[in-house]
């Protein structure tokens, strides 16, 4: 059943009013359409049929009695696409799939509502589209579905939850697919590949912000609010000097009254951020970076599934790294909301700044950054440069370089080659979306890489024709820091044999020559002309015989 905090997030449009461009139009007409698997879903149908107009598709319902604003067929629906005002559905049968919609009284020939009431409901995503319900048999949960498709006739807006910037996008180059953390963790399914970049239904979208956390680039970012608000959020809530050894806790949703008394109490500050995977885990860092003792983020029952699981892969991730920024794990804690009160009990009982203190952070106090400079302009667009400011802070470009090891598929770590397959034909370097990949034309020709700007997309692995390339996943706070290029690979440049111009690597030209030694053009000078440089190669072509 449609979530009751997507449902809240719905405003009537008054008559005459105009819809701004940050938000999407719903119009609902009220018809509604009832799926089921036989004529058992009868009963219900005539409930609905008291307030709304009906169209039923269940084998054997048509041998049922209805009024006349009723539609009945018996039919088996097998698929359902759309939301609130434009629902679609189809039929298979021997000759195909066909849709439904001459079944529907809209002009349109959409539906305005679907209630699902097959034992295998058609809509699997965790969050379904608004105007669809799937209560199941219980009778509470029908008549809260009743109750709610009474309130959903008529206009309706909602929020453009995302911006979405396409040169920041790494899920596709020249149609080789890399990224696809978005599409992997959206709870709605509104979220969908379109070639190199990605395609959001802003009519399905319901705000839960987790491809926001996901997305590595910040190509995906979160309108209400924004990084850039939550940031400036978080240094007034830590702007006071005392606050160096204090809990911050961030929550989507208000405290029990006791829970509220607790912190209270005990001095420990608190920050609301719904949706609590709009704060993303740069902003996890920023927190610590600002001075709070522990960051403690809470999840409430309404957070999704998926959205738990996002934040619990990224705290794992943020555990690995703190010690090779001289922190201690227990810094950061991810609790249920029902587990608060008793972490705070526990905390209670100790001294003030005793937790979160150990030898990690005694042996890196001549790391710490003697004030707290401002949120530089990179957290308004580049998530990236945002940690980097992070690690900055934390004063992690000094000192002797560690690392750790993460989890495959985190967002950090280095491209790695093999010298014996690699040609230096910088395949990569015009796959790589961040440019972390850079190519080096002089004597000796190089392939340079910047371990900042990796974001692991894996588009240089996938496009590599030598299969050369791979990936691992690490944190490495100094070549994040000081931003450092390192050599990956390295071959001396062949001069052109007519004009003298360096022009090609010595693997690459054996590697072309090896591919084409039975080619028939190798007979006819095709391997002189492979040692020419490419404005030799042209003269000699357009030159007269």
């Amino acid at each position: 059943m449609t979530a009751p905090g997507c449902m809240a997030a719905l405003t009537p449009l008054a008559t005459g009013a105009t819809v701004s461009p940050e938000a999407v139009l719903f119009e609902s007409l009220g018809t509604v359409l009832v799926l089921g698997d036989d004529a058992s879903v009868g009963e219900v149908a005539e409930i609905v049929a008291r307030n709304h107009r009906t169209v039923v598709f269940a084998p054997g319902i048509e041998a049922r009695a209805f009024a006349s604003h009723v539609t009945t067929v018996g039919r088996k629906v097998t698929a359902v696409q759309g939301h609130l005002g434009a629902f679609q559905a189809q039929v298979r049968s021997a000759s195909g799939v066909s849709d439904i919609g001459a079944a529907s009284p809209n002009p349109n020939r959409f539906f305005d509502m679907v209630l699902d009431l097959c034992r295998r409901p058609l809509w699997t995503s965790e969050l379904a589209p608004l105007g669809y319900f799937a209560p199941g048999e219980g009778a509470k949960e029908q008549a809260a579905a009743f109750e709610a498709m009474l309130a959903l006739v008529g206009k309706f807006t909602k929020p453009r939850y995302l911006s979405y910037q396409t040169d920041l996008c790494a899920h596709g180059v020249s149609g080789f697919q890399g990224c696809t953390r978005c599409l992997d963790v959206c709870s709605a399914q509104a979220i969908a590949s379109a070639g190199n970049t990605v395609r959001i239904d802003p009519y399905l979208c319901q705000g839960c912000a987790t491809c926001t956390l996901a997305c590595p680039t910040g190509a995906l970012s979160f309108k209400f609010p924004t990084r850039d608000a939550l940031g400036r959020r978080l240094e007034q809530t830590l702007s006071n000097p005392d606050t160096a050894k204090t809990v911050l806790i961030v929550h989507s949703s208000q405290f029990a009254a006791s829970v509220q008394a607790t912190i209270a109490q005990q001095g420990v500050l608190s920050l609301v951020v719904d949706p609590l995977p709009a704060f993303g885990d740069e902003l996890w860092l920023r927190a610590l970076a600002l001075g709070a003792g522990t960051l403690v983020l809470v999840a409430d029952e309404l957070l999704s599934p998926k959205s738990r699981s996002v934040i619990e892969s990224r705290v794992l991730q943020m555990h690995a790294a703190l010690p090779t920024l001289g922190l201690a794990r227990d810094r950061l804690v991810w609790l249920q909301e029902r587990d608060l009160a008793r972490w705070l009990d526990e905390y209670g009982a100790e001294p003030l700044g005793a937790r979160g203190q150990n030898e990690l952070e005694s042996a890196s106090n001549g790391r710490r950054p003697v004030s707290r400079p401002s949120a530089s302009p990179s957290w308004a667009r580049y998530k990236r440069l945002a940690w980097i400011d992070d690690v900055r802070l934390l004063g992690a470009s000094v000192g002797a370089e560690t690392t750790a090891v993460l989890p495959a598929g985190s967002s950090f770590g280095q491209v790695r080659v093999n010298a014996q397959r690699c040609t230096l034909c910088f395949a990569c370097v015009n796959l790589c979306p961040t440019s972390a990949l850079k190519a080096v034309d002089a004597k000796t020709q190089q392939l340079v890489f910047q371990e900042s700007a990796c974001v692991q997309c894996g588009l240089c692995v996938v496009g590599c024709p030598e299969k050369a390339l791979s990936l691992q996943a690490r944190f490495a706070p100094q070549a994040l820091a000081n931003m450092t290029r390192i050599v990956l690979h390295q071959d001396e440049q062949l001069a052109c044999t007519s004009c003298g111009t360096p022009f090609v690597s010595r693997r690459l030209l054996a590697s072309s020559l090896a591919r084409l030694k039975d080619h028939p053009v190798m007979a006819k000078g095709g391997r002189e002309a492979l040692m020419t440089c490419p404005s030799c190669r042209q003269r000699e072509m357009l030159s007269p015989s």
